[in-house]
């Protein structure tokens, strides 16, 4: 077992941010089990980041954030809740997807993982699984938009699912989807240690864009 120790956390849904530049943090609670399929699905990853390259240590500790879920309605725009702070950290869970649309600006819709969240809300990193099948990889520094690139990681489809992986080491990032390494980024700006949930709308109908995230682990060292 990679767990040194194990916290329990549970996400509420609360307003998580207005348009681009607001966000809050999330308040928690004890949650008083781990699902057992779950908890040994996150350390089988573990032990794949290990074997891949991408995780530097095994004395970190594992917190479980539950389940949470969120809308976003606000066509172009993304909205998200700061939950943790850490600067080297593995991210998993199961999302689901769904569009209020059936034709929606797919490339716009989807839901990512803001990390290196600093200096207030202006700065930022995501990593997000849209609705294009793409994984695109952007952020804000001081107000300008960041570009790392967008890949393939499956079929446009406005309402699915997948297991997402995010691991983060200061200024590198690997994706990984379905237990597939997506990408892996170098040389990425560390502009602080916050992490959020993200909501990405390419469509202003009804909830917009709905994103569950479900068995949310986070493994910091």
């Amino acid at each position: 077992m990679f767990r040194s120790s194990v916290t329990h956390k549970v996400l509420f849904a609360v307003l998580a941010a207005v348009c681009l530049i607001f966000a809050f943090t999330v308040p928690h609670t004890a949650l008083a089990d781990i699902p057992e399929e779950a908890d040994q699905a996150f350390d089988d990853m573990l032990t794949k980041l290990r074997k891949d390259g991408v995780l530097s240590s095994t004395d970190g500790t594992s917190t479980y954030w539950g389940d949470y879920t969120d809308e976003w309605a606000q066509i172009g725009w993304y909205q998200w809740v700061t939950f943790e702070h850490a600067e080297r950290f593995v991210f998993s869970a199961n999302v689901s997807w769904e569009s209020a649309s059936q034709t929606p600006n797919n490339f716009e819709s989807g839901c990512g993982l803001m990390f290196n969240i600093g200096n207030g809300n202006s700065n930022h990193m995501l990593a997000s699984i849209r609705m294009d099948g793409m994984i695109y990889f952007n952020g804000v520094r001081n107000n300008n938009y960041l570009s790392y690139g967008t890949y393939r990681y499956g079929k446009n489809s406005i309402k699915g699912s997948a297991d997402f992986v995010v691991v983060v080491d200061r200024d590198r990032a690997t994706v990984y989807v379905d237990g597939e390494r997506i990408v892996r980024k170098a040389d990425l700006p560390v502009m602080g240690d916050g992490i959020g949930l993200s909501t990405l709308s390419g469509t202003n109908k009804d909830f917009g864009t709905r994103c569950t995230w479900k068995d949310i682990f986070v493994y910091t060292w």
